[in-house]
């Protein structure tokens, strides 16, 4: 077989090396450019003991240029732990493994450094093997001791730093990962819920537009053959009216489909509508729809020219708050009472109040309610840091909403 095409499954090819070095140099690069907070923190601590380390070399020089030259390596290694944390960590413990093998009396003690070099090992540590970094410290140290002559009691706690910074290391790592962990679960769980939403929001789009879109263009045809065949004009009008609501309301929900399915055009046409003008409209259309049943009232509207980065789930609400006010009072209220709705806006809060008397019998007795209507409405603009308030007295019913119509979010 030639020796080209023989393969060695313990030594790795050159193109994996390569690309091993060049991952690991960008993402190196990377903690550099974008320091975490335990990174940070490697920085603080390997300028304090590469200082201290400095001036111990300083104060109690070496006798052997290999002893000083190891002390070197050792701090050119903690300073670039914060970058690469498990390789220099595994150079200056070896460079204080070789330096207590040399017979040099003096020179740093290289304990500052050992001590982060092995916390460092144990926070990228990823096999149990790593163990021997401090074995193999604690072993040098102990036979040094011993050689020394030195209390073996005394130096048995220094000894057991060595493996509580490594146990440090490990600990935090272990810490870091279930933090991790915790956090992609809260991922997986809100990417499940988003997706949860979306189902709901696609089967309630599909349910509107089968049933509510198809009813609603049916009554529309219905009543535009009605008015054909009708010669009063007064039933014609009324005909008339009933098919223009329809039709009205039919727009809306298809909009509201639009939204549903994540029509962003839908969304911004909303946005460039005209806050003040629409309320105003709004207003005048329930004004109209209320006299047109017999009861009698007003609804007064003291707004801003502009009212203008109010968002657009907030815009619905108050929208839809009016509309409710109408077609409650429409069901509910007493027709030989009468209504009143203020509302007021001044680009910064909107206000609305409302009062009117309540009917001993409802006008519709066969109208399905879902006695839901407020209640939505109100858990929407509390969300938006609203006042929502409601009550019934002497026989009235009265509401009362604050706003900001500028909120930073919704509180969920």
């Amino acid at each position: 077989m030639p020796r080209s095409s023989m393969h060695n499954p313990y030594v790795l090819p050159w193109g994996t090396m390569h690309r091993s070095i060049t991952r690991y140099i960008r993402s190196s690069w990377s903690a550099f450019r974008h320091p975490t907070a335990t990174q940070r923190v490697l920085v603080v601590v390997s300028l304090v003991v590469a200082v201290m380390t400095v001036w111990e070399m300083v104060i109690y020089p070496a006798h052997y240029a290999v002893t000083a030259l190891l002390s070197t390596v050792q701090v050119i290694a903690v300073l670039l732990i914060p970058v690469m944390p498990y390789p220099m960590g595994c150079i200056g413990c070896l460079a204080m493994l070789i330096a207590m093998l040399i017979p040099d009396p003096s020179g740093a003690s290289m304990l500052l450094g050992t001590w982060e070099c092995l916390f460092c090992i144990g926070y990228r540590s990823k096999h149990i093997a790593n163990l021997v970094w401090p074995a193999a410290v604690i072993a040098i140290r102990l036979w040094f001791s011993l050689n020394l002559r030195l209390q073996t009691d005394a130096y048995l706690f220094l000894l057991a730093l060595f493996l509580l910074c490594y146990a440090g290391g490990a600990l935090l790592k272990q810490r870091q990962a279930i933090i991790r962990s915790e956090h992609d679960a809260l991922l997986c769980k809100q990417a499940e819920q988003r997706i949860a939403f979306e189902r709901r929001c696609t089967s309630a789009a599909s349910l509107i537009h089968d049933s509510v879109t198809n009813d609603l263009v049916y009554t529309i045809l219905a009543l535009d053959n009605l008015m054909s065949d009708v010669d009063d004009s007064v039933l014609r009008q009324m005909l008339g009216t009933v098919r223009d609501r329809s039709s009205q309301t039919l727009n809306q929900v298809r909009e509201a489909i639009r939204v549903l399915d994540g029509d962003e055009s839908a969304i911004a046409a909303e946005e460039d509508r005209n806050f003040t003008s629409t309320i105003r409209e709004q207003a005048r259309e329930g004004d109209r729809y209320l006299a047109s049943l017999g009861f009698s009232g007003a609804t007064h509207t003291a707004l801003a020219a502009e009212c203008t980065g109010i968002p657009v789930g907030l815009r619905r609400v108050i929208l839809g708050v009016m509309r409710e006010l109408y077609t409650n009072i429409a069901v509910h209220a007493s027709q030989q009472g009468t209504y009143d709705i203020r509302m007021s806006a001044d680009g910064i809060r909107c206000v609305i109040d409302a009062v009117n008397d309540v009917g001993a019998a409802t006008l519709l007795p066969d109208k399905p309610t879902s006695r839901r209507g407020l209640d939505h409405h109100r858990r929407i603009i509390e969300s938006y840091g609203g006042d929502f308030r409601t009550n019934r007295e002497d026989g009235a019913w009265m509401l009362h909403i604050d706003v900001p119509l500028n909120p930073s979010s919704p509180v969920v």
